[in-house]
């Protein structure tokens, strides 16, 4: 038997990290990459949503690296800031994927306690942590037979800590801590959603890839180019500064036209190893997870998302070159209707927010 709602919330690390309990709360959501802090407040407005605030503040160089917390003290005077300015007391946040592990398990159905201690006796098979150094959680993508498919989160509990404790010391409260790409899928992806689909979420050190199916990311992977590469590929080659560099590459993107000839010839080896690393982890789905249960299935389109998603032509090179249908994003497909509202902030620079829209859809959306 499957599930009837594909974004029913699995509660990620909620038996280690436990929100309080009551949850109707400001729905405030807070990403933390490695060089900024984004947030997003959605509000209902009668039977619909409405984008209330937005913001984020630059993180210096070091305070985080790779995803792990360097500098705590920067890090709580700054969510302190963000906590006194916009009056944030709760929130729902996001842990950064290059350190979380997804794997599919298939157990006897039995009850949780039951099902969590198998789950541990398992970890050390998928991933390269104990569970004595982890926090996991999972969900159950379908009950046959007597088995239960489970579809499980892992994380690094001391690097997951890191990111509580600076929380609570700004003196927000998390209601709840999920990966990134979980996130991002509900922020960009219909509730009725089933089939695989790829999300690229391009930012502007690295990127990440997610592979949501039925409302539940099963796959992620960290992709080191990010859209600062792509600047730095137009400075060099054309010998100009980074800004200038980057306005041509807002303004010609990757079109291979009389105007764009110099920035696509520039662009050109840092997107197609881009495209090159993209199509092997379509491959490696394919090969291991596309064709083993009906559960999972091919990917049926890939869907851009981040601060670099918008560059011109590269969603039409990536769907030529992958041969899968290829779209950007809309942040507020699950929030409001552009006949009936119009944002505070454009279609652009939304991509930046995916993440903290995704999370403050939790509480909306009365999903957990």
């Amino acid at each position: 038997m499957k599930f009837d709602s594909p974004y029913s919330c699995s509660g990620l690390f909620a038996r280690t990290f436990p929100p309080p309990t009551f949850l109707t709360m400001p729905a405030f959501g807070i990403d933390i990459s490695d060089y900024a802090i984004k947030y997003t407040e959605l509000r209902r407005r009668g039977t619909s949503l409405q984008l209330a605030s937005y913001g984020k503040l630059d993180l210096p160089l070091e305070v985080i690296e790779r995803g792990e917390v360097t500098d705590a003290d920067t890090l709580v005077k700054l969510l302190t800031r963000l906590r006194e300015q916009n009056d944030i007391k709760y929130a729902h946040v996001s842990l950064p994927e290059e350190h979380a592990y997804l794997f599919q398990l298939s157990l006897p159905v039995g009850h949780r306690t039951e099902t969590e201690q198998m789950l541990e006796f398992h970890l050390k098979e998928n991933v390269p942590i104990g569970a004595d150094e982890a926090v996991f959680d999972y969900n159950i993508q379908q009950e046959v037979g007597g088995k239960q498919e489970l579809n499980v989160s892992v994380y690094p509990a001391a690097i997951a800590s890191q990111y509580v404790s600076a929380f609570e010391e700004a003196g927000i409260t998390p209601l709840s801590i999920e990966i990134e790409g979980q996130a991002t899928a509900r922020a960009l992806l219909e509730k009725s959603t089933v089939a695989p689909t790829l999300i690229v979420d391009i930012g502007r050190n690295d990127a990440s890839l997610s592979i949501s199916t039925n409302g539940n990311v099963t796959f992620t992977a960290s992709l080191e180019t990010g859209g600062d590469d792509l600047t730095r590929a137009i400075s060099r080659t054309l010998d100009i500064s980074f800004q200038e560099a980057e306005k041509l590459k807002r303004q010609h993107g990757y079109t291979d036209t009389m105007e764009g000839e110099l920035v696509y010839n520039a662009l050109l080896p840092v997107v197609a190893e881009f495209t090159s690393t993209i199509r092997k982890h379509l491959m490696y789905w394919q090969i291991h997870m596309g064709n083993s249960t009906e559960e999972y299935g091919d990917i049926t389109r890939v869907v851009l998302a981040g601060g670099n998603a918008n560059i011109r032509g590269l969603a039409e090179f990536l769907e030529a070159t992958l041969e899968v249908p290829v779209e950007v994003g809309s942040v507020w497909r699950n929030i409001m209707s552009p006949e009936e509202q119009v944002p505070k902030i454009s279609a652009t620079e939304s991509l930046e927010y995916v993440t903290s829209v995704g999370l403050a859809l939790r509480s909306l959306l009365r999903t957990c």
